[in-house]
């Protein structure tokens, strides 16, 4: 039985009817998750879409479905049958045929933007709902009156959790000029002491490798592009030595308005900075990228905390602080970032549909 969230009193809204909301369950939830965080992600969408009272069948990506195939065998004595799933396979394969089959009520996605376009372009012959958390590139808006080692330390984690394959990873600072040169010097301090490794190799390491030959060409690509159009490294800047493909920690300075790093998500262990004169300039060029999942505001002003936040086109707006979540509150983006809501009640509401039911008791 799905548990109803809250909704509008019942009442009388039209004299002598008697007016009733239900929520009901959509169905059946086709689920898409990604690489990066293959069994977390399953689990953001499994819940709300079972406590909402659906079933689901869920397409790891390719390269990271053993997570959830586990997760599967554990609980497939826990749940009956056919309300869990799982199908592996390519997205456009088994990801397309899900976001197509008019079986499915809806189609929820974690992932790239092109593939957030390709699920809603298949989604849309049978008219599905379509629920699509994508990519990032968060700005990190550092004021002149900021704590800037709180900034720096903050940034150290945020902007290389899980080697920057993170879509709300900090990986676009916009400093205010006046203190840029105080900020780069210590964010390079603190990113020369991260741990690059083999994660299995000792609790110490921070960053691993990134996913796929594939994704590190992809990444390296992005840094010798930059290199080539002036901008300057501070630190790192290139493959690691020795085999794997691990990226070092990489701080970007000297980046223009407007730069291919700036704009687009390099998804690797990668931070920009660049500097703005005053609150309009850091507000239009923080908004200035197509994708709005999230940012943060650095500042001891509380009135220009509300008002920087507000003026900010993203999803989450930290004040302070960069990636911290909680099961509570909701997470997803605007724009090229997609819709839709993870985590929290409003997750529940999107995987739940509304019926009114008005009861004529006149006499």
């Amino acid at each position: 039985m799905n548990r109803p969230t809250t909704s509008m009193a019942a009442g009388d809204y039209a004299e002598n009817h008697l007016s009733l909301i239900l929520r009901e369950p959509l169905g059946v939830i086709g689920v898409i998750t990604p690489w990066n965080y293959p069994l977390l992600m399953a689990a953001w969408k499994i819940a709300p879409i079972l406590a909402a009272g659906n079933t689901l069948v869920m397409k790891p990506s390719e390269q990271t479905p053993l997570t959830t195939l586990k997760f599967a065998e554990l609980v497939a004595d826990q749940l009956p049958a056919g309300v869990v799933n799982v199908v592996t396979g390519y997205g456009a394969v088994a990801g397309a045929r899900l976001a197509e089959h008019p079986d499915v009520d809806m189609i929820a996605l974690t992932g790239s933007v092109s593939s957030g376009r390709a699920v809603a372009r298949a989604a849309a012959d049978t008219l599905k709902r379509v629920h699509l958390e994508l990519g990032g590139k968060a700005p990190v808006v550092i004021f002149q009156d900021a704590d800037l080692a709180a900034a720096a330390s903050s940034l150290r984690v945020a902007g290389f959790w899980n080697s920057g394959q993170e879509c709300g990873a900090a990986c676009r600072v916009l400093v205010h000029e006046s203190i840029a040169e105080r900020l780069v010097e210590q964010l390079v301090g603190e990113v020369r002491s991260l741990v690059v490794g083999e994660p299995t190799s000792g609790e110490d390491v921070e960053v691993g490798p990134m996913v796929s030959r594939a994704h590190f060409d992809r990444v390296t690509g992005y840094l010798e592009r930059a290199k080539t159009d002036g901008v300057r490294v501070a630190t790192g800047g290139g493959a690691t030595d020795g085999p794997g493909y691990f990226v070092a920690p990489t701080v970007l300075t000297d980046v223009p308005e407007g730069a291919e790093v700036a704009r687009e998500e390099i998804f690797g262990p990668v931070v920009t900075v660049e500097t703005f004169a005053d609150e309009e300039e850091a507000v239009r060029r923080a908004n200035d990228v197509p994708l709005g999942l999230s940012a943060s505001v650095w500042t001891e002003n509380a009135r220009r905390s509300h008002d920087i936040a507000a003026r900010l086109d993203f999803g989450t707006v930290w004040v302070n602080s960069h990636l911290v979540l909680a099961g509570e509150v909701p997470w997803g983006g605007f724009k090229g970032s997609g819709y839709g809501r993870d985590l929290s009640i409003y997750a529940l509401d999107d995987y739940s549909r509304t019926k009114h039911v008005m009861h004529n008791h006149g006499r």
